[in-house]
């Protein structure tokens, strides 16, 4: 259980998603390594893996596990809605409760405004705003009932920053901190702290290495160049200094140099 302040993390349950790799996997080794047991969800799994990209959530849930962290490995397409109520439904039966949602999973499909299939915007929208509503109306009750409870949902500096070529991730990952901001007015306080990681500097994640492996530094870093990535485990550790704030720290979007300056860990 979370201490009485609702700050300790030692046997909370924790939700997160796309945690195959990346941010998601950093941020699972983050809070089990502080203590919170773990539910792994990803789309790749042993059976249906990623063709370019490593991790399972079978793998990630084992790793866990060899390092004494208790985990649960849930294969989801959030993209389907059966399928993202069968990550409450299981998550529910194997602890009875979520007492951290980090909702991270995500969606990009770059390029121009008009080339982009429509049908990739209602994925986009799925994954950024939908899927993450849906996990928050599975746990938040239980959360609001015990009095205790978080939710990070991780946006992106693109929400802020219009970018030729990125218009999807960019009006969806805006979608999600407005949404998160209402969740926040409506459910947020009370014991249930609601919060939005804006991810706003690249993260040398396994997708960004093979995009700068196959199509160069241009294209990966959208022009921005190498001198700003940072590694996922600065992500996730970011993400472990959210969740480790009293309960009252609740309605924020913060960067990371917004992290650093209240006291969080220094800017890479």
């Amino acid at each position: 259980m979370t201490s009485p302040d609702g700050t300790g993390l030692s046997g909370a349950v924790a939700v997160v998603t796309g945690s195959t790799r990346g941010i998601g996997r950093a941020t699972a080794f983050a809070l089990g390594r502080a203590g919170a047991r773990l539910v792994v969800v990803g789309r790749t799994s042993d059976a249906s893996p990623n063709r370019r990209l490593p991790g399972t959530v079978e793998e990630v849930a084992a790793a866990l596990e060899a390092e004494g962290v208790e985990a649960l490995a849930v294969q989801a397409d959030l993209a389907d809605p059966d399928q993202t109520e069968a990550v409450v439904e299981r998550t529910l039966a194997w602890q009875g409760r979520c007492d951290i949602l980090v909702n991270n999973a995500a969606f990009t499909s770059n390029g121009p405004i008009l080339t982009v299939p429509w049908r990739r915007w209602q994925t986009g929208f799925r994954l950024q705003v939908v899927a993450p509503l849906q996990l928050c109306q599975g746990f938040l009750p239980g959360m609001m009932e015990k009095g205790a409870g978080r939710v990070v949902n991780v946006s992106s500096g693109a929400s802020i920053a219009p970018v030729a070529g990125l218009a999807l991730y960019s009006t969806t990952k805006l979608a999600m901190e407005r949404w998160s901001d209402c969740l926040n007015l409506e459910a947020g306080g009370d014991g249930v702290a609601i919060n939005t990681l804006r991810v706003d500097r690249l993260v040398a994640t396994e997708g960004f290495q093979y995009v700068l492996e196959t199509q160069g530094v241009e294209v990966a870093t959208v022009g921005q160049g190498m001198a700003g990535v940072i590694e996922a485990d600065a992500a996730a550790s970011d993400v472990l200094w959210m969740v480790s704030q009293p309960l009252e720290w609740t309605g924020h979007t913060v960067g990371f140099a917004d992290i650093a300056a209240a006291g969080g860990p220094p800017l890479p």
